[in-house]
């Protein structure tokens, strides 16, 4: 039959608040691997963009996919694996491209949503809504952070006290010693510390 690649990819290495990854490599890796021992394919060749974008990065950005579409080409590879259809693309129009460039040598298979293609007409409909709904979501989040980003600079309460801008982000690392520098010198602080004792933080 050829033999089998799995594309993996996430946005970023952002973590959780336990700290784990909130988007998380292994477990595609892994969900690859038990569907191909499942269906008793060979071990899957992987293909891996890690902290590439499937919103806003080109295709051409992702050195992984550039490989796995050479071999591809190549003949090498003939049935591509994919967590679900966003690890492929968020963009509906790049998605499409690509889908149809791609399968008319290999056969796409999403382990959450099924095989995809744009010939067969059920195909067709699952493949372009699931991409479509991928490219909504994204535009919802970027506009609810360009949105909070727009509510924040607007907010005088959001100002800085120590440099008279306002971060978006963490604070800088001159506001942020400033901080714990004022707070160090606190009336609190320093009855505590005139006693020999500490603040702890908890």
């Amino acid at each position: 039959m050829g033999s089998v690649g799995a594309y993996c990819r996430v946005s970023d290495d952002k973590k959780k608040s336990d700290g784990d990854r909130r988007q998380d490599i292994d477990r595609q890796v892994q969900k690859a691997k038990v569907y191909c021992k499942t269906m008793e394919l060979d071990e899957p060749i992987f293909f891996i963009d890690d902290g590439i974008s499937a919103y806003k990065d080109d295709f051409n950005s992702r050195p992984e996919y550039c490989r796995l579409q050479r071999e591809v080409r190549a003949n090498r590879i003939k049935i591509i694996l994919l967590e679900d259809i966003t690890r492929w693309s968020r963009n509906l129009e790049e998605g499409i491209r690509t889908l149809k460039e791609v399968g008319q040598k290999a056969k796409i298979i999403s382990l959450a949503e099924g095989e995809l293609g744009l010939e067969i007409p059920e195909q067709w409909f699952k493949t372009t809504i699931g991409l479509l709904m991928a490219e909504w979501a994204s535009k919802i989040t970027a506009y609810k952070v360009k949105s909070g980003m727009a509510r924040r600079l607007e907010n005088p309460k959001a100002i800085c006290k120590y440099c008279g801008k306002v971060h978006l982000g963490r604070l800088p690392n001159v506001c942020a010693e400033k901080g714990r520098s004022e707070n160090n010198k606190s009336p609190l602080n320093k009855k505590l510390n005139s006693g020999g004792l500490q603040k702890v933080s908890l």
